[in-house]
């Protein structure tokens, strides 16, 4: 048995084009033991149970037919799709008899392809990793997403055996009418720390100059290093480079406004401090980022292409083939920003602001939820769960971690070690990682005790996550992960209508005009205008449901 097989080409058409019909289920449906979904409102009904003679519910295969599942998956520009083929996403194939048509949407196309792919109800199987998915898009949409309850219980151990292990993870999937529409991942090798500055050391010795300790200090490097010539020989040199373009955030400025302390959460642009939803790019300390920002921009400190200029082309300036041409970047690593050139640079702690505080931001939890939902749209939700189960292993998820168990990624060493490799002439680990692998996005279960289960695992220590974990050291006193607006944080539908009838206009307005004011000047004569139309176009509203929906999470 073996259903129809849809091309790419024309998954996407339907999908982001809105030609075919949409369909809805009744969400009130928390998942039956059958794992067959109730029949779609406006559209036919599914073919049923995959029966006897097909799905298998235990053992291998899962069906004893090709069947193909549509996975629509949101990956970042540049990055490859190695991954699709990797020895693991092989075997999988072989052992499961399901085959993945991946469907990848680039990053900077997909919030607005999102929309049309909601509003037309084309949505494939699948929809694989948090990238770009937040819960509004969830709640909002219910009726495309099946309830998973009873699918995890019937055909679920690993994922069962995981929420044993860490009852957080049940916790966060699990919507406040307790339902479970999205599987979440829990993945520890994830630091604490996030971007960190990072600067060419060479370049500093090459003009006797110390490592920047204070913002001024930061200033007078980069100043340096346009006008005295670093490198000695009259080349090209940019200050400072980075990425906007691309950005799908209210805060494109966010990672150099950290160091004044307007730190919060990068997507929307949130923090909590004292107790209160704040929202960051409205506070005196992204005012003075940006009179900074807007200092090193009209003096030629800061790329002039960083507002149209997408995170390829940033990089592509930071590891040029001839020769380094940046000073300064905020970043992972040096070999992830600087790739060839990693050896001339080196992080630093985050510069002092004025009254000698210092400031590094902070990635969220190590526990996600939106990494993989099945819509009503699949024919056959209790393969798409089996399916989705076998990465609920410790050994699947080091490998959508890292990359697979191949020779080239991960190798076990005889006496059951997992090593993570070092990358070849042509790579970075990070690159290798995030082309052969989900990396960040997709169900995982990677404990912090995972020696407790019998895993042994090695990093390379001398880049990636291996070199990261060290390198976070350096910011880690000056992160605080009590102003991070909490991603576990739920919304009822009430407080998700309002955050939604108010978010576009702030967000257009926000990055517009600070984007503006980088570029072109004026915000000491335009902030109190520029606060004064947030709060007429709802800002107080929108806090005031975020700060609610914090509430009730730290209510338990």
């Amino acid at each position: 048995m073996k259903r129809y097989l849809k091309s790419a080409a024309a998954l996407l058409t339907a999908v982001f084009i809105g030609l075919l019909a949409g369909c809805a289920s009744d969400s009130a449906d928390t998942g039956g033991s059958s794992g067959t979904p109730s029949a779609p409102s406006g559209g036919a009904a599914p073919s049923g149970s995959a029966g006897e003679g097909f799905f298998n519910p235990v053992g291998y295969p899962i069906v004893n037919e090709p069947y193909e599942l549509d996975i629509l998956m949101v990956r970042f520009e540049g990055h490859a799709d190695k991954y699709s083929d990797n020895k693991w996403f092989t075997e999988l194939r072989e052992k499961t008899n399901v085959i993945p048509n991946w469907i990848e949407v680039m990053a900077t196309s997909f919030p607005e392809q999102k929309g049309v792919m909601f509003a037309s109800g084309d949505l494939p199987d699948v929809i694989f990793g948090a990238n770009q998915l937040y819960d509004n898009d969830i709640i909002e949409n219910l009726d495309y997403f099946m309830p998973l309850n009873g699918l995890i219980e019937e055909y679920m151990p690993n994922l069962t055996k995981a929420f044993e292990a860490e009852p957080g993870m049940r916790s966060a999937a699990t919507y406040l009418d307790g339902v479970i529409y999205t599987l979440p991942s829990l993945a520890y090798v994830r630091p604490i720390v996030g971007s960190q500055p990072i600067i060419n050391k060479v370049w500093l010795d090459n003009l006797g100059l110390g490592i920047p300790q204070t913002l001024d200090e930061l200033y007078d490097v980069l100043y340096a290093f346009k006008n005295n010539d670093p490198k000695g020989d009259g080349s090209l040199v940019i200050p400072f480079t980075g990425g906007a373009a691309d950005a799908n955030t209210f805060f494109p400025e966010l990672p150099i406004a950290t160091f004044f302390g307007a730190r919060g959460n990068y997507n929307e642009g949130l923090a909590i401090w004292d107790g209160a939803a704040t929202f960051v790019p409205a506070t005196e300390e992204t005012k003075e980022a940006i009179k900074f920002m807007r200092r090193m921009f009209e003096n030629g400190l800061m790329d002039n292409e960083f507002y149209t200029q997408i995170w390829s082309t940033s990089y592509a300036k930071r590891v040029d083939s001839e020769q380094p041409i940046v000073g300064f970047e905020l970043g992972w690593t040096p070999d992830a920003s600087f790739g060839q050139w990693a050896d001339q640079y080196i992080v630093i702690a985050p510069p002092a602001r004025a009254d000698g505080r210092r400031f590094n931001g902070q990635m969220p939890g190590i526990i996600s939820r939106n990494e993989y939902m099945i819509t009503t749209n699949c024919e056959y939700p209790e393969i798409a769960a089996r399916w989705a189960d076998e990465f609920y292993t410790i050994e699947a998820s080091a490998q959508n971690t890292f990359g697979p168990l191949d020779g080239h990624c991960l190798e076990e060493r005889a006496d059951g070690t997992w090593v993570v490799l070092p990358p070849t002439a042509d790579e970075t680990l990070d690159q290798r990682s995030w082309f052969y692998s989900p990396r960040d996005f997709g169900p995982k279960f990677f404990p912090v005790n995972y020696e407790d289960f019998g895993f042994k695992l090695e990093l390379y220590p001398d880049a990636g996550d291996g070199v990261k974990l060290g390198l976070q050291e350096i910011g880690l006193p000056y992160t605080d992960l009590g102003s991070e607006f909490p991603s576990l944080a739920f919304y009822t539908q009430e407080q998700t209508d309002v955050i939604n009838a108010y978010r576009t206009d702030i967000r257009t307005l926000v990055n517009s005009t600070l984007a503006r004011w980088v570029s072109h000047g004026g915000i000491e004569d335009e902030w109190d205008t520029y606060i004064a139309q947030l709060k007429s176009i709802g800002l107080d509203q929108w806090l005031e449901a975020h700060q609610a929906a914090y509430d009730a999470y730290m209510a338990g």
